[in-house]
């Protein structure tokens, strides 16, 4: 069967989503919520298949290996291109490794303290790091991660000492930091929602540009004196390198159906995250755009993974 022929009867048999991390993770989550409104569209099953290990290495080496015939796609993050910057020898590109099919959805962070902590504000967290002779303890979810670095970001910003501290994944994380074990961390929305809802957390301030609807009377880093701090992490798809033209641009029009549905922004938006449908060549542009950011702050924080 010729390319064209593949692409005429594309899909035929069902798709795997490759998400390079653990199940229950916000990866995992947008992966969820997308595949089975991807189903309807494309009228076959859409899997959802974990890959973890290796901060996403795993997951994403096993599908730049696979077949270019639009039935393994992989659930590319901002992490996975911090790792082409933070690994001597990432083993992967993800400009030539793969074809860029759709953008998905961008999520902020939100600073977060133990709601024991004496901080009610951001200008209280830094004084506070001020008076402690060793500095602060931040936790994330993993080396490189992008709350990981935002932490790097906010200390050399702030001036202060604060020490990372790696877990693995976000949940673990949160027994530390309600328990004021560390002082702050730089939490996913839906993290910091619940974590705030329940009494153990005290949010700061928001990681992006603008206010945000889940904590719409909470400052943005800018806001709070950190002019530009933006740090983020952005979502889409892609393919392997040398899956035909037509068969993307399937995958494109089906994915960016499912962004623009109303239930699915809605979702999105009640999870912190920002809908953000776009074409191909818009994803790419945002993948080289988060490598080249990203390079900077891992070269400064000495950051590395081999």
């Amino acid at each position: 069967m010729n390319i064209a022929q593949a692409a005429d009867i594309y899909p035929s048999k069902p798709i795997r989503i490759i998400v390079p991390f653990s199940a229950g993770g916000i990866g995992d989550t947008i992966a969820r919520i997308i595949s089975p409104r991807l189903s309807a569209q494309l009228g076959e099953a859409v899997i959802v298949e974990n890959r973890p290990g290796g901060d996403g290495l795993v997951g994403t080496q096993y599908a730049s290996r696979s077949d270019p015939d639009g039935y393994t796609v992989l659930q590319v993050s901002t992490p996975l291109a911090i790792n082409m910057v933070m690994r001597g020898k990432p083993r992967y590109d993800l400009t030539r490794d793969f074809e860029p099919v759709a953008c998905a959805v961008r999520s902020t962070l939100v600073l977060v303290v133990p709601s024991s902590a004496p901080s009610h504000s951001v200008a209280d967290l830094v004084a506070y790091a001020k008076t402690r002779p060793g500095g602060l303890s931040y936790g994330s979810g993993a080396v490189g991660s992008v709350a990981h670095l935002s932490g790097e970001l906010f200390s050399q910003a702030a001036g202060i000492h604060a020490l990372h501290i790696p877990y693995k994944g976000e949940s673990a994380v949160v027994p530390d930091l309600v328990s004021g074990r560390l002082d702050f961390s730089f939490a996913s929305q839906p993290e910091a929602l619940q974590g705030v809802a329940s009494g153990q957390m005290r949010a700061l301030a928001v990681s992006s540009l603008q206010r945000v609807p889940t904590f719409p009377d909470l400052p943005t880093m800018t806001e709070a004196g950190f002019k530009g701090f933006d740090p983020s992490s952005n979502y889409g798809y892609m393919v392997p390198a040398n899956t035909p033209a037509p068969i993307a641009k399937r995958l494109n029009e089906a994915i960016t159906k499912v962004i623009s549905e109303p239930a699915v922004q809605e979702r999105f938006r009640l999870l912190g995250m920002t809908p953000n449908a776009c074409a191909p060549d818009g994803w790419s542009s945002t993948v080289k755009g988060e490598i080249a950011r990203w390079g900077p702050v891992v070269k400064a924080a000495n950051v590395h993974a081999d």
